[in-house]
């Protein structure tokens, strides 16, 4: 990379930064005191402006000591600089003691984010200053350069929000010091390694007031299995100094996950320790005094258990690579709280990468990654639900009034439109008459086609959007994404701004019906999903999902998180008991099509989902599909619900399979 200094300071990314120290006192006391004499002291002030500062002062002084008019007005224009030094003798330079950031713990207490020692570069900018005070900016350039190539870059930060903030590290000290100028030591670098230190210490002549000091880093010992979850930090850049009010140029804050949602209650308060400076900033005593005790951050303790995450990660990568799947997703929620146990997005990454900055490579490589490690499947992919959204079909019928428990429609082969454009089960199946707890088991799509038909999608919009369908859940990982209720306007709307090749008209039969059996727009993400697969369990509730619990802080005082439900009483409870019925018989009831989980020590309830994508073959089936489990048990007493997603992971038995493992981890453990 190009390591040469920008002349043009200001022209780099991100806001307007400070081109140069031209002009600008060291160490000025008035920026932390407010005294009156800070409108002298501005960095923009010419020498002119002062003594004219001054002769106002002295013009004071005239109304009471008129005696003295011209012996005063002499010192203001002959020794006005010479005053000036002198006003300036009562001055201090603090540099900041970093507070512990908050330790994240699981349910049981295991700690999941670890805090190290590490070494840090520091540049002390009273090494750059000239005989009258002001900093040498030709010696920083010349350091900066010196310094760049030894570390490479390190220096810089890179995540998914915008490759590094600064061009160079001079532009970087520049800004450090015009954020917070009574700071005089500016973190450069953070986690260097042994070999990095030796030689900055070899070229200590090339660059004075480079050190380098303790400090400490995060460290995520469980790598990819909880990367989604926990996120990584990063130094501050200048976009978050506009954005946050609780930072300063040289915090490390969370750039993702819970490290970026809890940020301000993790960071805790940095500490300051003072030395008094002489009038161009250069140290007086060697001793220096406390201003304020550093302030750990508060610790997070989750809902998450850790070693059910783990088998989840375990079970969900066997299920990735044995299914051939582009990538998936596994949860585990508590239905009676919105509490999750386990969430699981694969392929993943390791955080730890992000320590200090990730290198070019390393990122790209990320970025290039075709199972796409950086996106949070759980939360974020929106994709076609297949048969799993019939649940809420069927929720929105019977609460409408549309169909009962009994109605009956008929599943047979040859089934046409009005248009005589055919629509068929699956496989061309005929399952004969069929109520509502049959068509739920066989998962017919004929059965819910009829009943769109006999009804209006726009009424039907309302019911999926008590459960969530189109909206943010608002879990407490950041990055979710929102899904697309099926309706007439949403397809309009698409039509006419980013999916050109859709018609932009809604037809009644057509596209109703393939909404309803989570086909067409339809788009969900798993966390949306196990969401609503706990509201059906738990009787009505849909609950906030969420995994952050509560926080300790040093004195052991606990701050427990709220999260207030997002509906009550989303359906009736006969509504809900009609569909938990369904969804027991398609598990063990006599025309069950997912047997694969009966017969084990709980009962399970359960809708699978086989969503079509991509081109169709010869025999007009689609070559690709999505897999989709969504579960609760046990039945009577639901203490979990599960939902897995296998992107391009063939049919719904994979994800059934993935599911059992899931369970049968659960019971061995005496987790029920």
């Amino acid at each position: 990379m190009n390591l040469k200094i920008s002349k043009k300071l200001n022209e780099g990314k991100g806001r307007k930064r400070a081109s140069s120290f031209d002009g600008q006192r060291l160490f000025d006391v008035g920026y932390m005191t407010k005294n009156i004499k800070k409108s002298l002291l501005e960095p923009s002030l010419e020498k002119h402006d002062l003594r004219w500062n001054y002769i106002l002062l002295f013009l004071l002084f005239l109304l009471l000591f008129s005696v003295l008019i011209v012996e005063l007005s002499s010192l203001q224009i002959v020794h006005g600089d010479e005053m000036l030094v002198k006003s300036e003798q009562n001055q201090i330079k603090i540099r900041r003691v970093p507070a512990y950031r908050g330790v994240i713990f699981d349910r049981n207490g295991k700690k999941l984010v670890a805090n190290e020692s590490s070494m840090n570069v520091y540049l002390a900018l009273e090494h750059y200053l000239d005989k009258d005070g002001f900093i040498d900016t030709e010696l920083i350039e010349n350091s900066s350069n010196a310094l760049g190539g030894i570390l490479g870059d390190n220096w810089e930060k890179e995540d998914e929000y915008g490759i590094q903030e600064y061009n160079s590290i001079s532009e970087k000290i520049y800004f450090v010091h015009k954020e917070s100028p009574y700071f005089t030591e500016i973190l450069i670098a953070t986690d260097i390694d042994n070999d990095t230190a030796i030689k900055i210490k070899a070229r200590a002549e090339e660059l004075p007031g480079v050190y380098i000091d303790n400090g400490n880093k995060r460290v995520y010992p469980e790598r990819e299995i909880l990367s989604h979850i926990l996120g990584y930090t990063g130094t501050v850049s200048a976009e978050d100094i506009d954005r946050l009010d609780y930072v300063q140029a040289t915090d490390v804050i969370g750039r993702t996950g819970l490290e970026r949602e809890y940020d301000e209650k993790l960071l805790g308060e940095s500490g300051e320790i003072a030395w008094e400076v002489d009038a161009i900033g250069r140290t007086i005593s060697k001793d220096g005094y406390i201003i304020k005790e550093p302030i750990s951050g508060k610790n997070l303790y989750l809902t998450i258990d850790l070693e059910m995450q783990k088998s989840l990660y375990q079970i969900m990568e066997k299920a990735v690579r044995e299914y051939e799947a582009v990538g998936g997703a596994g949860i585990v929620q508590d239905p009676n709280s919105g509490e999750i146990l386990a969430i699981v997005s694969f392929p993943s990454y390791d955080n730890n990468l992000f320590i200090g900055g990730i290198s070019s490579i390393e990122y790209s490589s990320l970025l290039t990654n075709p199972g796409n490690p950086l996106l949070n499947r759980a939360i974020a992919a929106q994709m076609p639900p297949g048969s799993t959204f019939k649940t809420l079909v069927a929720v929105g019928g019977l609460e409408a009034g549309v169909i009962t428990k009994n109605t009956i429609y008929v599943s047979r082969r040859g089934y046409t439109f009005s248009s005589g454009a055919p629509f068929q089960d699956y496989r061309n199946s005929a399952y004969g008459a069929l109520n509502l707890i049959d068509a739920i088991s066989v998962s017919s799509n004929i059965y819910f086609c009829e009943l769109i038909r006999n009804w209006d999608m726009n009424e039907l919009v309302p019911y999926l959007e008590k459960f969530g369908i189109g909206q943010y859940t608002g879990i407490d990982i950041p990055g979710e994404a929102l899904g697309r209720v099926p309706s007439p306007a949403n397809k309009i709307a698409l039509a006419n701004t980013t999916s050109p090749w859709l018609d932009p008209v809604w037809y009644p039969e057509g596209d109703a019906c393939n909404s309803v059996i989570g086909q067409g727009i339809t788009l969900v993400t798993p966390l949306q999903m196990v969401n609503w697969t706990s509201a059906i369990a738990n009787g009505g509730t849909l609950y906030t999902p969420h995994v952050g619990d509560y926080f300790l802080d040093e004195k052991k005082e606990r701050e427990t998180l709220e999260f207030n439900p997002l509906y009550t009483n989303v359906a009736s409870k006969e509504t809900l008991k009609t569909v938990r019925e369904g969804m027991w018989s398609a598990v063990n009831g006599s025309r069950a099509t997912i047997k694969t989980l009966s017969g084990m020590q709980v009962k399970v309830a359960a809708k699978t989902g086989t969503a079509e994508f991509g081109a169709l073959n010869k025999d007009g089936v689609y070559e690709n599909t999505h897999a989709w489990t969504t579960s609760f048990f046990p039945f009577e007493n639901p203490k979990y619900a599960v939902t897995i997603f296998l992107e391009d992971g063939g049919e719904s038995i994979n994800a059934v399979r993935t599911t059992k493992e899931m369970i049968e981890w659960i019971i061995q453990n005496d987790l029920i």
